[in-house]
């Protein structure tokens, strides 16, 4: 199943595998840990559920998993960006992009 939506959290756990390329769920539960206070069980459910949506592999080391990013981030924004789009696209037509093309004139 590969969903193209990033909660806040799942965005900080892609935040320091991106950084780290290969890392245990205690490698991110440390890196998170410098911002805020999380418990490894929440990290750990996290990246479980990253490897279920698609962006992340995983593989056993000794007795943990070792997770990696199935694509880098600008990889993953153009594949999430192209998804929404195709969405919005196929509801609401050239109304869509219409507007994404307003918005896109608004931010430069």
């Amino acid at each position: 199943m590969t969903s193209y939506n990033l909660g806040p959290l799942e965005q900080e756990v892609m935040d320091c595998l991106w950084k780290e390329k290969n890392a245990s769920v205690s490698d991110i539960h440390q890196c998170l840990q410098k911002e805020r206070k999380i418990a490894y069980t929440t990290v750990m459910t996290i990246m479980t559920r990253l490897t279920e949506k698609g962006f992340l592999a995983r593989k056993m080391e000794g007795k943990a998993y070792v997770y990696s990013p199935k694509k880098t981030k600008e990889q993953t924004a153009k594949g999430i960006v192209k998804k929404i789009v195709n969405s919005l696209v196929d509801q609401y037509g050239h109304e869509a992009v219409t507007a994404f093309t307003d918005e896109l004139k608004r931010h430069k």
